[in-house]
């Protein structure tokens, strides 16, 4: 299978807010011998001088003085001639295999592969399914939804954002997975590491629980609010069996 990081069939996306992780995560890329020309620092507002890291890496900055919250990356994406997109999240460092392994899950599977997966708040199914490993799993387990990376297509984003995000407080997780199921049955996975340690996040989640945590600060009513948008209005039906 043809390695997609040696052709220009892709894009990287990083986040860029009040955290100061970017350049623990532009270290690991430029190890793994990724062209920055396809390398993105989405920024939100100006809380971080990024500046001498956008002139020794020369990655694309794009920046936003308007804060577009979670789903402003991805709408940005839409901008690019490109097949396969992976958003990173600012609190996970991967290590160097992740990023040739993400985009060889995400198009052997032609699904949504992401750092970590979830179960619907209203999954009825949840005592008969396989519970992913918050800190890396060693084959693909089929999720509800999944944070923290998101691999997946980028002509899937014009299908995502065909249906109206019901909130964009919180939820672009959800949103992602749950609109390209509904409208086109694309599934969503976790990563497959191979391995007992993760190498979606070398730090098992140590950069998460900081007060920039979005699960601190986001009422966890407004997701399950969104879950419900999506069954109501769309027939979402949860994963039965994984």
């Amino acid at each position: 299978m043809i390695n997609i990081l040696d052709t220009d069939n892709y894009r990287i996306l990083l986040t860029q807010y009040k955290r100061s992780n970017l350049e623990q995560q532009l270290k690991i890329i430029q190890s793994a011998s990724i062209d920055f020309k396809k390398v993105i620092v989405y920024q939100n507002e100006d809380h971080v001088d990024i500046s001498s890291l956008k002139l020794q890496y020369n990655f694309q900055h794009v920046k936003s003085d308007f804060n577009t919250k979670f789903f402003g990356r991805f709408y940005h994406l839409l901008n690019f001639n490109t097949k396969y997109c992976l958003v990173l999240d600012d609190d996970v460092i991967p290590e160097i295999n992740f990023f040739h392994n993400i985009f060889k899950q995400c198009k052997k599977l032609n699904s949504i592969i992401t750092g970590n997966g979830r179960i619907g708040y209203f999954n009825k199914n949840i005592d008969n399914l396989v519970k992913p490993n918050e800190y890396g799993n060693k084959k693909n387990i089929k999720v509800d939804f999944g944070g923290h990376a998101w691999c997946f297509k980028k002509d899937w984003l014009h299908r995502a954002f065909s249906i109206k995000p019901h909130t964009h407080e919180t939820g672009e997780d959800m949103h992602l997975c749950y609109s390209l199921k509904v409208l086109d049955g694309v599934s969503t996975y976790t990563y497959s590491s191979h391995k007992k340690t993760s190498d979606v996040d070398s730090t098992k989640n140590a950069l998460a629980i900081d007060e920039f945590s979005s699960f601190k600060t986001t009422d966890v009513e407004k997701r399950k609010d969104i879950e419900k948008f999506f069954i109501e209005n769309y027939g979402l039906e949860l994963i039965r069996n994984n």
